[in-house]
C-alpha cells in the first residue's frame, strides 16, 4: 500500500472562455478553453485540491467566476511535481451546469510520458472538459481518473425587471440611473441571460418625437450597459414612445413614472 507524504502548498488556476454558440473550429476565439495548473509533491492516488477562475467574455468583460478543484490528477505517479492541463469546455448553458463531479469517457483517455490527455463528463448534464496534460516530475504523469469543480460563491437570484426614469425631454443616464443599473450589472452581467431595453415616454407631445425620444433612451441604457462590460450582442432595444404608457393617463400628461426604460432579463 503507497503511503501518502505531507503536501506542499497547492494552486491551481483554470481558465475557461464560453462561447454563444456551439464551438466549430478550434481557431475559432470563442471556443470555450479551460487551462488548469497544479503544483505539490505527492505520493499516492488522492489526486490535488486547488483554486481556480472561470472566465466568460463571450458574455461580458471582466467576467471571473472563482471555483474549487478536487481530485484533478488522481493517479499521479511518485516524484510528479507539476501538472498543466488545458483544452475546452463544451454544452455549459449557465453557471449551475459548471459543479459536479467529472469522470473521465470510456475510450477518450491517453497517457504517454510526461503527460496524457483525457475527455470529462459532467455526471450531472452534458458539459464536457477536453483535457490535454503535461506533467513535470521523475515519473509518468497523470492517471486518468476524474475531478469535481465547485463555485466558490452559489448561484443566486437577482431581479429580472429594472425600471429607469428619465426627467422631462431627457435621455441620458443620470447618476442615480447609473446606480441603479448597478444591481442589473452585478446581478446578470456574468449569466447566461439576454437584456431586452424599451423606451417609454409620457403622452406630452406628437408619437413622432416621441418614438424617437424613447429610442435614444433605450439606447442610452444599453450603451452604458455596453461601456460596463456587457457583450452588445446580449442587447436588443425598443421604442414604444408614448403608445405603451407604463401608468395609463390623459393625453398630455407629464408623469416622470411614464419617463423610463424598462429592463427585463430573459
Amino acid at each position: 500500500m503507497m503511503r501518502a507524504s505531507k503536501c506542499l502548498a497547492t494552486t491551481a488556476s483554470l481558465l475557461f472562455v464560453l462561447a454563444a454558440g456551439s464551438p466549430a473550429v478550434a481557431q475559432d476565439q470563442n471556443l470555450p478553453e479551460v487551462e488548469i495548473v497544479t503544483t505539490s509533491i505527492m505520493v499516492g492516488l488522492g489526486g490535488q485540491k486547488g483554486d481556480g477562475v472561470l472566465r466568460l467574455p463571450n458574455l461580458a468583460k471582466g467576467c471571473e467566476i472563482p471555483f474549487t478543484v478536487d481530485g484533478f490528477g488522481a493517479g499521479i505517479k511518485v516524484g510528479v511535481s507539476k501538472v498543466t492541463a488545458v483544452g475546452f469546455v463544451r454544452n455549459m448553458n449557465k453557471l449551475a451546469d459548471l459543479p459536479g463531479r467529472y469522470s473521465v469517457l470510456e475510450g477518450e483517455s491517453t497517457l504517454f510520458v510526461g503527460g496524457g490527455g483525457a475527455s470529462y463528463s459532467n455526471k450531472n448534464n452534458k458539459v464536457l472538459l477536453d483535457l490535454k496534460s503535461r506533467t513535470e516530475g521523475l515519473q509518468l504523469g497523470v492517471g486518468a481518473q476524474g475531478l469535481r469543480l465547485d463555485l466558490k460563491q452559489p448561484v443566486t437570484d437577482a431581479p429580472r425587471v429594472y425600471v429607469i426614469e428619465f426627467g422631462f425631454n431627457k435621455h441620458w443616464v443620470s447618476d442615480q440611473s447609473k446606480q441603479e443599473l448597478a444591481q442589473l450589472i452585478n446581478g446578470w452581467k456574468c449569466r447566461f441571460v439576454s437584456l431586452e431595453v424599451v423606451g417609454h415616454t409620457d403622452t406630452v407631445g406628437k408619437e413622432d418625437p416621441n418614438i424617437e425620444l424613447s429610442d435614444k433612451r433605450a439606447k442610452s441604457v444599453r450603451d452604458h450597459l455596453v461601456a460596463s462590460g456587457f457583450a452588445a450582442n446580449r442587447i436588443s432595444t425598443r421604442a414604444a414612445g408614448k403608445g405603451e404608457p407604463l401608468q395609463p393617463t390623459g393625453e398630455g400628461v407629464r408623469k416622470r413614472a411614464n419617463r423610463a426604460v424598462v429592463v427585463t432579463v430573459r
